[in-house]
């Protein structure tokens, strides 16, 4: 290895990649601080560090503001979107943490980044160096050499790529690397505002250079060129020239360097671990030696939070955790004259294991208003894990853990004892996860009463773009460091080899901590009109949730098998074939080998990027793109799918089924999904295929107990039908009253037919633009999903807002009210918040004003499934069905029915269904029976 290897990162390029990369799942701390940037800049650093092991490394930014570029152009960059909010507040932490490597930072004033790494190459080289140039900008492409080379960074699982002097050549179509500086002084670019010569592209420009070899020569030589091209190479010489010098990189910027400072020094971890303590960087925590948790000392209060901005303007969800005492806008501070809220010596934690005391305990829970409990039960499924201790608090500062013994009679006894405190009707219990303990419970033969609340489903409703741990929500909410607590999933987790007294401190800080938070979350529940929405919505769903996941689903072992042998043999078939097209055998699992193929062998893309271990990218994204030049690709892809399939459900569901009750237990998930939907987990129930045959047969599989038939209750179109009603627009409204192929009426309106005349075609690309086009999609993303031209699917977009002009006046108010407010709400109140409603930069206010739209209905579509499900729930209880609900797979409900009761459910089924909102359009809902969810369907 090189051990005079200096890796120079461009910071910008790389922080800017980092931010949009996370741009549709953004990390927000717990209190509230967007922390994508910093995040992936971190994971890019450690990914380098580990993999490379440079020598000799530093970091340049460019400064602050303008630089000589500016002073020779006034326009440079001048259309440059602002700098997103989310990277203003990344780059102090960044460099902090930087600094916190011990890595050198260089940041000149009146030269970009590009320039100061272009000039330390050239010193290094000099020196003895091979130097990386880390950064995604091609532009660096002109200072490649055998001693310079880039090295693009991993983005979306393609891995890292290394750039020398042939492969620049290659993928510009250029003699030597320098002329890439020639390329950008023809063709401009758009992104730095550099001029160039209009109607020269990249394929001109390559052109150009290689007949010529320089600018100057090409410029020397215009009079030569013919026709149109010659004349505006000869009219825009200057501009030629100019964009010429913008693009250069320079190499002579006043910097001066000791190479042997930017040698690679030990970090300073105890400096890393404060700044990932307070970015709640919790992977990053545990690389260092332990989690936060680990590493802190006895709890204490943490510092108060800076006041935040009104969310109704700003967008800043910080707003919603002000403290309501006396309308102080701060958490509680410390009192200086004793205890912090939850140190050591404030706290009365204890194990009962006196069957006396233990009912003394429960008698005193019994008799409060509320009481906090924790279970723990390690295994990540509710219906297979093992309960093994409860912590109860009554009262704050108070906590008692009991553990549940193993033997049979015993445990009888236990919760014989303990059952009073679960079944009052006077006690509210409080749980980080009141669903998972119902099933808990009701395995040990208890069933919890109708009062009580869940500090995560609290949390979820106030801020559902947030992580809901309890650790998260302490901190925010009561300003306190969990001493103990790990994460929301801990008690699922054994703890391996602690102490007995850790196992019992934890539980009870976790019993202790939901009783403290169950009164201020339900206050700013109030405060902030969503009291509905958790009372009346979520808390009822999670006792139906909690009933679905204890049924279970029937699946038929046999019918996976056969169509596992089934799908393996097509599989090999497949697989066949495309060695034949390949002309020898390789491993198709192997993207490595499959890029060799497609890219070496069959020179699909002769430009097709190699990632740094020398393979190439075979995402299905790639795939598809070349699916058109050759059958094997297609091939590919089915086989892909065909395997995912067989891996994901065929072979691994039969493997999932409880022994006890022959059946699969899915988890549902209630604080998931920002927009209110539920998620399932182990197994996914909403990402069984139903577009593909092999999918449905899937659903084949999924049969009725015997005796019973499955019900299958589906809403049409609900979406659609809520944008309707929302917008008010009349024709569409129309369409569905009149019980029209709302699609096929669509597409006679953007093509100006008859009804009756509308092809297949024309509906097709009508019910594209109706489901796409309210979400934002651009004529961009319709074309490739349409594969129409791009200019057709720009005027099928405005067809569509000509022909439903009430559509494009909904976008346009509902984007004007989440600017004003800050957020959207569904019918039922929830509240979306979009703190980059109103960003400087155009890409990441357009998120959220798509969001602004689709939010609200995919929303509201959630809210009144959930009500459904609870009304239909409640009735089927109220009547003494035997029938069960048994999933939810987003807008359609499947159900067990016993056959007598087939006729009195599916009509109530399809009644809650259809009223669970009332508009000026009605909800339709389509049901099926069979013996299997297939059939149902």
């Amino acid at each position: 290895m090189d051990d005079k290897k200096l890796f120079l990162l461009d910071a910008y390029a790389l922080i800017y990649r980092a931010y949009y990369a996370l741009i549709d799942n953004p990390r927000v701390t717990s209190k509230g601080l967007n922390t994508s940037a910093v995040f992936g800049f971190c994971n890019t650093l450690e990914d380098l560090l580990k993999k490379e092991n440079p020598s000799h490394i530093a970091v340049c930014f460019d400064p602050k503001g303008p630089t000589f570029r500016h002073e020779l152009y006034e326009e440079y960059k001048a259309q440059r979107e602002a700098q997103p909010e989310g990277i203003s507040v990344a780059v102090p932490f960044i460099k902090e943490i930087i600094e916190a490597y011990r890595i050198p930072i260089f940041e000149v004033p009146g030269f970009e980044a590009d320039d100061v790494i272009g000039t330390l190459s050239v010193k290094a080289a000099k020196e003895g160096y091979t130097t990386y140039m880390m950064t995604p900008d091609k532009d660096y492409g002109q200072l490649v050499n055998d001693r310079v080379l880039m090295y693009r960074p991993a983005l979306r699982g393609q891995g890292f790529e290394i750039r020398g002097v042939k492969e620049v050549c290659e993928k510009h179509g250029i003699a030597r690397p320098a002329q890439v500086s020639d390329l950008l002084a023809l063709e401009g670019d758009t992104s730095d505002n550099i001029p160039g010569c209009p109607g020269v592209g990249p394929k001109t420009a390559a052109k150009l250079i290689q007949e010529y070899d320089s600018i100057d020569n090409l410029l020397a030589h215009a009079g030569e060129i013919k026709g149109k091209l010659g004349e505006r190479i000869r009219e825009n010489a200057d501009n030629i020239r100019f964009s010429h010098e913008l693009a250069t990189i320079r190499t002579d910027v006043p910097v001066e360097v000791d190479f042997d400072t930017l040698r690679r020094e030990p970090e300073d971890v105890e400096k890393l671990r404060d700044i990932y303590t307070r970015l709640e960087f919790k992977s990053f925590l545990t690389k260092l030696g332990g989690a936060a948790s680990a590493q802190a000392p006895a709890p204490t209060a943490a510092p108060a939070a800076p006041k935040a901005q009104s969310a109704a303007k700003s967008g800043d969800m910080g707003s919603l955790f002000d403290f309501i005492d006396g309308g102080d806008d701060t958490a509680p501070e410390q009192n200086a004259e004793g205890p912090s809220l939850f140190s050591e010596s404030a706290v009365d934690y204890t194990e009962l294991t006196d069957l006396a005391e233990i009912g003394r305990e429960v008698e005193a829970c019994a008799k409060a208003e509320r009481v906090g409990i924790a279970l723990y039960a390690p295994g990540e499924m509710a219906m297979t894990a093992t309960l093994k201790g409860i912590a109860l608090s009554y009262k704050e500062g108070r906590g008692r853990y009991i553990s549940v013994p193993a033997k049979e009679d015993k445990r009888r006894e236990l919760m014989a004892l303990i059952e009073p405190l679960f079944t009052s009707g006077h006690t509210t219990l409080v749980s980080h996860d009141i669903k998972r303990d119902m099933v808990l419970l009701r395995r040990e033969g208890v069933e919890i009463s109708e009062r009580y609340f869940d500090t995560s489903l609290a949390h979820y409703i106030l801020q559902p773009e947030m992580r809901h741990r309890l650790s998260d929500i302490a901190l925010t909410v009561l300003n306190y460091q969990m001493s103990n607590y790990d994460d929301a999933a801990s008690a699922r987790k054994p703890f391996g080899p602690v102490a007995p007294e850790v196992e019992v401190s934890r539980f009870c800080e976790q019993a202790d901590t939901v009783l403290r938070l169950a009164a201020p979350l339900a206050a700013l529940l109030e405060k902030n009109g969503m009291a509905s929405l958790m009372y009346d919505i979520e808390l009822p769903m999670a006792r139906v949730l909690a009933d679905m996941e204890w049924t279970g689903v029937r699946i038929d072992s046999s019918e996976l098998h056969a169509l596992s042998a089934l799908l393996t043999a097509r599989v090999k078939e497949i697989e066949a074939q495309v060695y034949e097209l390949a002309g020898e055998t390789f491993n198709i699992g192997s993207p490595a080998q499959v890029g060799e193929i497609l890219f070496g062998k069959l020179q699909l893309d002769p430009k097709a990027k190699r990632t740094k271990t020398g393979g190439y990218s075979t995402t299905e994204e790639i795939l598809e793109k070349h699916r058109s030049k050759h059958p094997i690709v297609g091939l590919i892809l089915q086989v892909r799918s065909l395997k995912k399939l067989l891996a994901t459900y065929v072979n691994a569901l039969p493997e999932m089924v409880n022994p006890i009750t022959g059946k699969i237990h899915t988890t549902y998930n209630q604080t998931v999904t920002a927009t209110g939907r539920i998620s399932s987990a182990n197994p996914n129930l909403q990402n069984i295929p139903i577009r593909t045959d092999d999918g449905r047969e899937v659903r084949k599989a999924f049969v009725a107990d015997e005796g019973c038939v499955i019900l299958s209750a589906d809403y049409s179109q609900i979406e659609l039908r809520l944008l309707a009603a929302l917008s008010g627009e009349p024709d569409l409204t129309a369409a569905f009253l009149d019980g029209l192929d709302v699609h096929r009426a669509t597409a006679a309106k953007i093509y100006h037919v008859p009804f009756e005349e509308v092809t297949d075609t024309q509906r097709r690309n009508a019910k594209t633009a109706n489901f796409g086009t309210v979400y934002g999609i651009s004529a961009f993303g319709l074309s490739e999903r349409l594969g129409i031209p791009r200019a057709e699917a720009k005027a099928l977009i405005e067809g569509y807002f000509a022909t439903y002009p009430g559509i494009r006046d909904h976008i346009d108010n509902a984007v004007e009210s989440a600017r004003e407010l800050g957020y959207v709400t569904t019918v039922m109140g929830r509240k979306r918040y979009l703190p980059d409603i109103n960003s400087r930069n155009a890409t990441v206010r357009s998120y959220a004003e798509r969001n602004a739209v689709n939010a609200p209905l995919q929303g509201s579509a959630a809210d009144i499934i959930k009500l459904a499900m609870i009304r239909i729930w409640k009735e089927m209880n109220r009547l003494g069905m035997k029938s069960r609900m048994i999933m939810q797979v987003h807008d359609e409900l499947v159900f067990n029915v016993v056959e007598e009761e087939l006729p009195t459910l599916q009509e109530m089924v399809i009644k809650e269904m259809e009223g669970a909102f009332s508009g000026s359009v009605p909800l339709e809902v389509s049901a099926g029976v069979g013996p299997n969810w297939l059939a149902a369907h």
